[in-house]
């Protein structure tokens, strides 16, 4: 999904009955498994931390290095949010999100 700015690693997503984030290394030609959930990874401008989505609902950012659990940096309740896009520089973020709302109405024929 994501390739690391110096071309290294590539960060990506599992789907399946065993999801989850994925590494690998171009070098070395290994693979890591990073997570047992998530999508949507993307690198930020560090090399270092990937951002990604959790439940459709929360971006999280994970530390490749230190592999500490990830933390949480902003979620939402009724929406469902989609694959984060970053600046080159790092500066902004775009997403999509999609709030699903319905009315009933009730009507009386005569």
């Amino acid at each position: 999904n994501s390739w690391s700015r110096d071309g290294t690693r590539i960060v990506g997503e599992v789907q399946g009955p065993v999801g989850g984030l994925l590494m690998h290394t171009v070098g070395t030609r290994t693979f890591e498994r990073l997570l047992d959930f998530g999508e949507w990874p993307v690198f930020l401008p560090d090399d270092r931390h990937v951002l990604f989505v959790a439940g459709g609902n929360a971006f999280h950012v994970l530390d490749t290095k230190t592999k500490e659990p990830p933390k949480r940096v902003y979620s939402v309740t009724r929406d469902v949010i989609g694959p984060p896009r970053l600046a080159r520089d790092g500066s902004a973020m775009y997403y999509s999100r999609r709030v699903t709302e319905a009315d009933i109405w009730l009507v009386s024929l005569r």
